[in-house]
């Protein structure tokens, strides 16, 4: 119910949860159903492109067997169908291609990255969503972070160059966009649990703006990371 007139004594509390896109090994939609249903939340917000949910598929709720559905499509539209929560896409950020062949090129550059980005595959899929929600995860993840920077900053290859400076600002302007809707939300709607799920390779700059926009919007969030109860 929207509430124009925000009650100050009602906590806005939002637990993330970073996840990986890919269904493999204990990163699957089980495993991020059983986090949900432990956390019980009021309203989900997901990175989510709230374009789809006019999808015919997904309005009959069999969007989740479409090819290229993610391990949060499953859990979340399985939750949905069993519970009665209030579900809020927040990505509303137009994305028109994925940059893959700039992501060969980097690894093709440096050794390590593609060591570190098997690794994390390899993590994600013995360890599941504790490894995904941990410092390790965050510490590797910025890693390759860097190696990016390094390789970008000694390639001569200047479409590579635009396409990282691209990327790089499409990934900024979708954090801020989501964070943006989330709490428009919550400025709008009282609740006192909530749950955000997105990819683990937005934790630093999604914590990071968090603090930002804690200190200038007008409603102030309490928010957690998810950890194994």
């Amino acid at each position: 119910m929207i509430n124009n007139s925000h009650n100050e004594n009602i906590m806005h509390n939002i637990t993330i949860i970073f996840s990986m896109h890919l269904e493999i090994g204990k990163c699957n939609s089980n495993e991020l159903f059983s986090i949900i249903e432990n956390e019980n939340p009021e309203i989900i917000f997901e990175e989510f492109d709230i374009d789809r949910i006019n999808d015919e598929y997904y309005k009959n709720g069999h969007y989740k067997y479409q090819n290229g559905s993610t391990v949060e499509t499953f859990a979340v539209m399985n939750y949905l169908e069993r519970n009665k929560v209030i579900y809020v896409p927040v990505d509303t950020y137009d994305i028109s291609y994925f940059p893959t062949e700039m992501y060969r090129k980097i690894s093709n550059a440096n050794e390590k990255y593609d060591e570190l980005f098997k690794q994390n595959i390899l993590l994600s899929s013995e360890q599941g969503f504790p490894y995904l929600n941990s410092i390790e995860c965050c510490d590797l993840l910025e890693n390759m972070h860097f190696i990016e920077l390094d390789v970008i900053s000694k390639s001569n290859d200047k479409k590579l160059i635009e396409d990282y400076k691209a990327w790089q600002l499409i990934t900024e302007n979708r954090d801020n966009e989501m964070l943006k809707n989330i709490y428009n939300y919550s400025i709008n709607h009282n609740f006192n649990n909530a749950i955000f799920i997105i990819g683990a390779e937005h934790r630093k700059s999604i914590l990071d703006k968090i603090n930002e926009y804690n200190s200038k919007e007008k409603i102030k969030i309490s928010w957690r990371s998810w950890r194994i109860a």
